[in-house]
């Protein structure tokens, strides 16, 4: 009996592999149906990934899935990236996404090209590749539809919104949030000289200034104070703000250019003029906006009449209460009185009465009812 007990739980738990491995991506979808799947956790992502595995487990990336699909002789691969919130998945569609990726708006975050596709859905990142790609609109959009069931839709970071338009590579915006994406991405410094450890977190684009590439690094703090600290700690690592970038260029420490607005610093590297890199730091603007939302109140004062109907009506009230509790009070006794004398109220143990012995006859309490 233990023996077929336990066959049974193996099996079960057998049968329940392939269900588990079919969680993140549907089997079939707009007609495409899915002829092989493979799935890898965290530590295993070099196999779909490369070398941005390490990013993507940076960015809380934990676990994979690889399906093939087919429709008419067509096929199709997908790899979604199971992050731990949409705010990691951001950051891992930032990273994959390539400047060569334009084509069709599938979602508000999604990339396409020749043979390839990117769409973010929640906390999902969907890595679509194929020779057809760009002729599946409608296809892809059906999928990130059906997605959106299954992902955690959170809030997206916000920091790309003060990056500056003009002179920007396209698609060359990436959302930064540990040491291993900023040094892939920014290599000038060894160690935590952007401040991750004290909750920041950043956004970096490349700038076409004049035949020139430079580099913006938009840092955001949990508060202007940590930010003016950092901003510190920054002049002690690198020439910050040197008026003359070819004599700065030969000293120990790399230039730097820096400026800070409330708990933002904006950072410039690559600049070969002050003016350059001033001009692009001034325009990146950084604006708080506090609302408190509470419930408000009009008062209009009644008239005259409205008044003196008020106290007519209020009395009136007043008066009604007094008849009948008067009613109930005197009524209630006389009723108990009269038809249980003695029993309730005015008891001869409990009440005297002085009598001055005018009349023969000697008074009871019931003679005052």
């Amino acid at each position: 009996m233990r023996g077929r007990l336990l066959i049974l739980t193996v099996l079960l738990v057998i049968g329940a592999l392939p269900a588990y491995a079919q969680g993140l991506l549907p089997a079939q979808f707009a007609g495409w149906v899915s002829t092989d799947v493979v799935e890898v956790q965290a530590p295993q992502l070099e196999k779909f990934a490369g070398n941005a595995a390490p990013v993507l487990r940076e960015y809380g990336v934990e676990i994979a899935q690889r399906r093939t699909f087919a429709r008419g002789g067509q096929g199709l691969t997908i790899i979604i990236y199971r992050a731990k919130d949409p705010t990691g998945a951001f950051g891992a569609y930032s990273f994959l996404r390539s400047p060569g990726m334009t084509g069709p708006k599938l979602t508000d975050h999604s990339s396409v090209s020749s043979e390839r596709a990117l769409i973010l859905v929640g906390n999902f990142v969907l890595d679509v590749s194929g020779k057809i790609v760009p002729a599946l609109r409608a296809d892809l959009i059906a999928l990130a539809k059906a997605m959106e069931s299954r992902a955690d839709q959170g809030s997206y970071p916000l920091l790309w919104q003060y990056l500056p338009d003009d002179h920007r590579v396209p698609r060359s915006d990436r959302y930064v949030l540990g040491l291993v994406a900023l040094n892939q991405l920014l290599p000038i410094a060894n160690g935590d000289w952007v401040g991750f450890s004290n909750g920041a977190e950043a956004e970096l684009a490349r700038y076409d200034l004049n035949g020139q590439e430079v580099t913006l690094l938009v840092v955001e703090y949990p508060d202007p104070q940590l930010a003016a600290q950092e901003l510190k700690e920054l002049a002690k690592s690198f020439n910050l703000n040197p008026v003359d970038v070819q004599s700065a260029t030969g000293s120990e420490a790399k230039p730097l250019f820096a400026r800070q607005s409330s708990s933002l610093v904006a950072i410039v590297a690559g600049a070969r003029t002050p003016a350059a890199a001033k001009t692009l730091l001034e325009s990146v603007q950084y604006h708080q906006a506090l609302t408190w939302n509470e419930p408000s109140y009009s008062f209009v004062a009644p008239g005259l009449p409205m008044i003196i109907a008020r106290i007519i009506v209020a009395t009136g009230v007043l008066c009604l209460f007094a008849l009948i509790s008067g009613i109930a009070f005197g009524g209630v006794r006389i009723f108990v009185k009269h038809f249980w004398p003695g029993k309730v109220f005015d008891r001869d143990g409990y009440i005297e009465i002085l009598q001055l012995g005018i009349s023969s006859k000697p008074i009871e309490a019931k003679d005052f009812y």
